[in-house]
């Protein structure tokens, strides 16, 4: 019997083929169910001989193919030689990279793993479960099936191959997504535009797109609009895919890696969240009251804070899984007479909040709901708000495509009110129109302004004719901190703004 206890920390990088000098058996080419499953380690015999199962920040997993089994070990990966004959199993030392896990227990758990593999004699599959044994039939090791069933499921992507022969991550400041409805829909973000398209799933086969996506033009982070191509790109070569412990990969034809995610676990935490519906105690959701506005901004510290629609609100709140629990929560003082049942509306969103023990996020919902699963509270991402306070032109698009800087010495502001109407200053002269939108769509105009000239600074009556027509151009827009960006129809950016002091 082949024993071999791997340390990480010990270079133990022994070829199988020299480990199985003398070997005579040739690997088995039929394997039944053993090959063409990814496993997942359930339990494992520890060294008192009990059954104990692995760290779950530890995944440990085990593919069977072509002659070889590999994966993740809990720390790194491996990669060994088996044979098989029948349903007795022999597993060479494996090859091991060379990373070492500070977490407690990892590395003993990863030791004991290899040591466990290599004893194996023997191994049974039933239905989604994978057993080996080791000479005298005693289990030694337990597996079960990974789901790879993609109805349902959110991936966050991790690297992707760019097109170029490189495979890299993404961009810092990104976050790039991918969720598969049962519909058959693959929708997501790509780093600044979101995305949608058709996908199909045959056995381990995948299919996916044309992908559409919506047209907005991103500044910043620098490169982000070339890697959102080359990601939408690589997508759409997949050709089959493969579910792991916590993670997809897509490959192309050749078997390449086009993507690899892992799997998104939601949090309400990154979005400023606005109150939709509220649990009346009636056996209802109704809506808030109009003019007002109550908030959610679930904090990393594990503080959330918000509106109430009157005061201002803080508490703690702990997620596990999707077990949410709040409170209690405090606020400020004030009182507010109008609209009439502000105050109430009030009280009883914060009680809401400290009977909630459930979450669902969906890319711009959140429901909260008690343990019996009744819904307590519903938001929707806040849009960005134009209404916020003056804007200070930085740049604009000329009529030759050109980013234009605001001249020194020249006010060129605009001001978006709640009525529907942007006024601001133009550089020489006001100016005053009429505005809508629609979710981040946006239309200017027609512009009207006073009727001055101005000498200096030199060329500032060309610029504010440009402005204007920039602004009549837009047509999408987008709010980041204090940064205003508007784009025309083809996603260009039209005018750059920032937060006036």
């Amino acid at each position: 019997m082949r024993r071999g206890v791997m340390t990480v920390g010990v270079f133990l990088l022994i070829l199988a083929v020299s480990f199985c000098c003398g070997c005579t058996q040739e690997p088995v080419t039929e394997e039944g169910e053993l090959t063409g499953t990814v496993w997942m380690l359930e339990t494992y015999m520890n060294t008192d001989g009990t059954m104990a199962e692995p760290l779950a920040t530890a995944p440990v997993t085990a593919e069977f193919a072509d002659g070889s089994v590999g994966g993740t070990s809990g720390c790194n990966t491996y990669n060994a030689a088996y044979v098989t004959d029948g349903q007795s199993l022999t597993v060479d030392m494996p090859v091991v990279t060379l990373m070492h896990c500070d977490e407690p227990g990892v590395m003993d758990q990863e030791s004991r793993y290899l040591s466990l593999l290599g004893t194996a004699a023997g191994y049974t599959v039933s239905d989604d479960r994978l057993t080996i044994t080791d000479s005298s039939g005693q289990e030694i090791l337990s597996f079960r099936a990974v789901d790879q069933n993609l109805n349902g499921t959110e991936w966050l992507l991790t690297g992707y191959n760019n097109g170029a022969g490189g495979f890299v991550s993404v961009v810092t400041g990104t976050s790039v997504t991918a969720a598969f409805s049962e519909d058959g829909t693959m929708s997501g973000n790509a780093g600044c535009n979101s995305y949608s398209g058709s996908y199909t799933v045959t056995d381990s086969a995948i299919s996916i797109g044309p992908l559409v996506m919506t047209k907005m033009y991103c500044m910043d982070p620098e490169g982000v609009m070339d890697r959102e191509s080359a990601y939408l790109a690589a997508v759409q070569a997949a050709a089959s895919y493969r579910v792991g412990a916590g993670d997809l990969t897509l490959m192309d034809a050749d078997g390449k890696r086009m993507a690899v995610y892992e799997r998104y676990t939601p949090t309400p935490q990154g979005e400023t969240w606005e109150l939709t519906g509220y649990n009346n105690g009636q056996g209802g959701v109704v809506s808030p009251l109009a003019n007002t506005t109550i908030t959610a901004v679930f904090g990393a510290d594990g503080q959330v804070t918000g509106s109430a629609g009157c005061n201002n609100y803080f508490a703690s709140y702990t997620v596990s899984d999707m077990e949410m629990t709040i409170g209690p929560a405090g606020s400020t003082k004030m009182y507010c007479a109008s609209p009439e049942g502000v105050m109430e509306q009030e009280s009883r969103y914060l009680a809401l909040m400290g009977d909630v023990a459930t979450f669902e996020r969906a890319p711009k919902t959140l429901t909260l709901r008690d343990a019996g699963g009744s819904i307590l509270l519903t938001y929707t991402v806040a849009q960005p708000k134009l209404t916020t306070g003056k804007w200070q032109m930085v740049s604009y698009r000329d009529a030759a495509g050109n980013t234009v800087s605001a001249l020194e010495g020249t006010e060129v502001t605009a001001v978006f009110g709640t009525d529907g109407q942007v006024t601001g200053r133009a550089g020489c002269n006001s100016y005053f129109g009429s505005y809508a939108t629609d979710g981040q769509t946006i239309s200017i105009g027609p512009l009207g302004l006073t009727m001055m000239y101005c000498e200096t600074p030199a060329g500032v009556m060309d610029q504010e004719t440009g402005y204007l027509a920039a602004l009549e151009d837009a047509a999408t827009y987008q709010h980041s901190g204090n940064d205003l960006t508007l784009s025309n129809e083809d996603g260009k950016p039209c005018v750059r703004f920032m937060q006036a002091p």
